[in-house]
């Protein structure tokens, strides 16, 4: 990551995002301007556009494939969306399609995106350039009648064999309403355990959707069918619920879960002793935040949860970005030296102007940003009070206080937390060795998001058809049911 940008991106805009799903300097190609959708007459040769094309963009060792669904609308026009299955991303709206000859353009704003190619009848496939971000890289597409699909066999499908209903609660601290959806047995004889999912950092959606993944929804679903209350929110400003993410840091969302579980503790279907939080990631550091400050918490699961400071979470997080990237011995030492530099400033308590004055002297010093304007941009970016809450946050100090029984599971390929030193410092924290009501565990071939992965890397996340292992889900189940009795089954 760079200069320690939210987390890796706070997590969830992470991997190739840059490339395909966001992206900023687009140099536009030729034809393709602002004005609205137009193209030439259709003639015989036009036609030939109108299919499915599929090609991959080739980034060292990893390949993106991308699909251009293209078809003609009712005046004879071409329209289509765009795919990035590997991504999970689907139904990326196309805004222009130009047609002139055999030359094809396309023109996708969302992701600042632009490709054009020349179909070529010796190959049978157009032969073009993708644009993002600056950079231009070859793309080659070819017709197919069956394109690559994005295939999530764990979400579950309509009619649920349990009940699922919309509720909305308020955090009056902050001023706000939050949405949610709330499961729980339908045939189930009195009040059930009760649990909150709260999501990793980023703007998530109650199904903490992310790479076409929906592991909320396939979390949820799973403790329901055991006999579970399971509530799913909308994070603040995100879905159906209200305010904002902007300025706000981890202990301001603590507040948001707070009033979830007070919310949750209120059902009929719930029993109020014998509710818990599921936190994934940033959700890991906000369960313990808010056990001490709810009678209702009376057990917590913790999912790759950071047990060292921010800081040095980043700083794990820099390094092995460079080495995947094949940066040597200097390049490391360049980029943490910065990476360090910017950390200090940050944890100082000092005022905003001296700050900004100092961020702004490290981006020069170390030639890695030049420009005012990007110098101020990522300035902007680093005075973030949610990356300077997270950088200065020990999350061990606050685990020494949690008196309820603790699950804590990472997987071996997490590349993003590493799961040794945190877990160890969980485990240490919790002084799990001399407490039987402390289990931390990690799953061998699990990445951050508890998939079954090859490398752990963030760019396998979509990918993987896998949304949440089943070994995994198994593992959570049991020990709540533990906490909590037998389910209702």
């Amino acid at each position: 990551m760079t200069s320690a940008v939210r987390y890796v991106s706070r997590c969830r805009a992470l991997l190739l995002s840059g490339l395909l799903l966001g992206g900023i300097g687009l140099v536009v190609l030729g034809a393709l301007s602002n004005t609205a959708r137009a193209q030439t007459t259709p003639d015989p040769d036009t036609t030939r556009f109108a299919s499915n094309w599929v090609g991959a963009i080739s980034l060292g060792q990893t390949e993106l494939r991308v699909v251009f669904r293209l078809q003609t609308d009712a005046q004879g026009d071409l329209t289509g969306t765009m795919d990035s299955p590997d991504q999970g991303a689907t139904d990326i709206p196309i805004s222009q399609v130009l047609v002139s000859e055999d030359t094809l353009r396309l023109r996708i704003p969302s992701i600042a995106g632009a490709y054009v190619g020349v179909y070529k009848d010796s190959i049978q496939a157009v032969e073009g350039v993708w644009v993002q971000g600056g950079r231009r890289l070859p793309l080659t597409l070819k017709s197919t009648d069956e394109p690559p699909v994005v295939r999530r066999p764990q979400e579950p499908s309509l009619p649920y064999p349990y009940k699922s209903t919309t509720v909305a609660f308020r955090n009056e601290e902050a001023g706000i309403t939050l949405n949610g959806t709330l499961t729980y047995p339908a045939d189930a004889e009195g009040p059930v355990p009760g649990t909150v999912l709260v999501a990793g950092s980023g703007p998530s959606n109650r199904n903490a959707a992310l790479m076409g993944h929906k592991p909320f929804l396939v979390l949820a679903d799973a403790l329901t069918r055991r006999g579970m209350a399971v509530l799913r929110f909308d994070e603040r400003g995100v879905g159906a619920s209200g305010g904002s993410q902007e300025g706000a840091t981890t202990a301001d969302f603590a507040t948001d879960v707070v009033a979830a579980v007070e919310a949750l503790s209120e059902r009929p279907e719930v029993a109020e002793n014998e509710i818990g939080i599921i936190g994934h990631s940033e959700g890991g550091l906000i369960a313990p935040m808010v056990a001490p400050q709810s009678d209702h918490v009376s057990f917590l699961v913790l999912l790759a949860a950071p047990g060292l400071p921010g800081d040095v979470i980043l700083a794990d997080q820099l390094d092995r970005r460079i080495r995947a990237r094949g940066g040597n011995r200097r390049i490391r030492s360049l980029q943490k030296g910065t990476q360090k530099r910017i950390f200090k400033i940050l944890q100082q308590d000092t005022d905003s102007a001296e700050t900004v004055s100092q961020l702004k002297k490290v981006m020069v010093q170390s030639r890695g940003i030049s420009g005012e304007q990007a110098i101020n941009s990522e300035v902007e970016r680093l005075m973030d009070p949610w990356l300077r809450f997270f950088v200065t946050h020990d999350p061990r100090p606050t685990l020494r206080t949690v008196d309820v029984p603790v699950l804590a599971l990472a997987g071996s390929k997490d590349q993003q937390v590493a799961p040794d030193t945190n877990q160890a410092a969980i485990a240490e924290a919790l002084n799990a060795d001399d407490n039987s009501d402390v289990t931390v565990r990690t799953l061998k071939g699990l990445n951050h998001l508890f998939q079954t992965a090859e490398t752990g890397a963030p760019d396998e996340y979509g990918q993987i058809e896998e949304t949440f292992a089943p070994k995994a889900i198994e593992i959570i189940a049991t020990w709540i049911e533990e906490q909590t009795g037998p389910s209702t089954e």
